[in-house]
């Protein structure tokens, strides 16, 4: 799985940046304690008994004994500089992993995928029956997300993203994410089912499904649907896509801006809908 590559990546360059800043550290106190060192560069020669002192005697003495200052002090202040640097990135790095576990469940997910699976890789009658009670839970729960299997099992959240990720290996199930979740289903399933999952016709698609309904044969442009809804164009723009590639809806025409009609898929789709609410 490429995210779990990532994940690892990003986790390998944090050590790693932490490591070469701790050394860039080390290195910089090191050449620190040295300090600035004052080194006379021989004794001034004067002649006591003349008592003569030339004008420039003063800055003389002050040359002799000025402090000398070492390269490595430089260099250990590019030496500090840079641990900041390499601090800084790995600190970036671990954070991004640590928040986005919290804020994202597929982020989470990967998270245990990475590090914490390859501690329970241990092969026994208890994870067989673990497995299977989790495969007969997403097939009985067709699009169910990462905490809700967890909590539904009443697995911890290595165990569950363990014996997912073998099933998923395996073939079993499928996965995909869905904003911050990560959703799964039996890989058996159909394409028009796990597409009624990822996109289900609610809100806005079912509410598009029912006015082209009431236009019958007629249909509706995009810009008479957009007023009757009373949403922008890009939202319209974006419904729509989905339920033509669902092949709910069709133009009525070959122009460009052909009305668009319901389709015998889209109202099959319907009905199903108004009798399955009338049902319950």
């Amino acid at each position: 799985m490429r995210g779990v590559f990532i994940v690892r990546f990003l986790a390998f360059l944090a050590i790693l940046s932490v490591v070469v800043g701790v050394l860039f550290l080390e290195e910089e106190i090191g050449s620190t304690t040295s300090g600035e060192e004052i080194t006379p560069m021989s004794e001034p020669l004067t002649d006591d008994t003349e008592g003569t002192e030339s004008d420039n005697s003063q800055e003389s003495d002050t040359a002799f004994f000025s402090p000398v200052k070492s390269e490595e002090s430089n260099l250990g202040e590019d030496d500090n500089t840079l641990s900041y640097v390499f601090f800084g990135i790995g600190g970036g790095a671990f954070s991004s992993l640590i928040f986005g576990s919290f804020l994202f469940e597929f982020i989470r997910v990967l998270f245990f995928l990475a590090f914490l699976t390859p501690l329970i890789a241990t092969k026994d009658k208890k994870d067989e029956r673990t497995r299977g009670r989790i495969l007969g839970f997403v097939e009985g729960n067709a699009g169910i997300h990462f905490s809700a299997l967890r909590d539904g099992l009443g697995l911890a959240n290595g165990v569950t993203a363990y014996h997912l990720r073998l099933l998923e290996n395996e073939n079993a199930i499928l996965s995909w994410r869905d904003g911050k979740l990560r959703r799964y289903a039996v890989s058996t399933i159909s394409s028009h089912d796990i597409d009624s999952i990822r996109h289900p016709i609610v809100g806005t698609r079912l509410a598009i499904l029912e006015i082209l309904h009431q236009s019958e044969s007629l249909g509706l442009t995009g810009k008479e649907i957009q007023q009757r809804l009373a949403i922008s164009r890009q939202l319209l723009s974006h419904h729509m896509r989905s339920l033509r590639n669902s092949n709910f809806v069709e133009k009525n025409g070959s122009s460009r801006k052909a009305p668009w009609k319901l389709s015998t898929e889209g109202l099959r789709e319907l009905n199903g809908i108004q009798n399955s609410v009338g049902l319950s």
